[in-house]
């Protein structure tokens, strides 16, 4: 039969094995999560506008360089393929008045 050294030996070995197991479960959640888009009820649609909605939006007089700032860095956009200066649609849903749209300039 084993000894009482040998059964801690095996079970810190078996404890061992089930921590690195867990640690590269955890980096591979974290590798998703910066790929794939977020997708939660709190967080809206995020939608790149493209060079003719911008100019759109300057005929309406709604200038790029007044809009409110969102960082390249903001988990909600970081799925999109963005550039600095680039205009983000953010459309939240609302039950009483319907969607509601915001725009955003994407900084550093």
């Amino acid at each position: 039969m084993f000894t009482l050294a040998e059964k801690e030996k095996t079970e810190t070995i078996k404890i061992k094995k089930a921590t690195l197991k867990k640690k590269s479960v955890r980096k591979v959640r974290r590798q998703r999560r910066v790929k794939d888009e977020i997708v939660h009820n709190f967080i809206p649609e995020h939608i790149l506008l493209t060079k003719e909605e911008v100019e759109i939006l300057e005929k309406k007089e709604i200038s790029t360089d007044k809009l409110p700032l969102i960082f390249i860095a903001d988990p909600a956009i970081r799925h999109l393929e963005l550039n600095e200066g680039d205009v983000i649609k953010i459309i939240r849903k609302n039950n009483i008045i319907g969607d509601v749209e915001y725009y955003r300039r994407v900084v550093k």
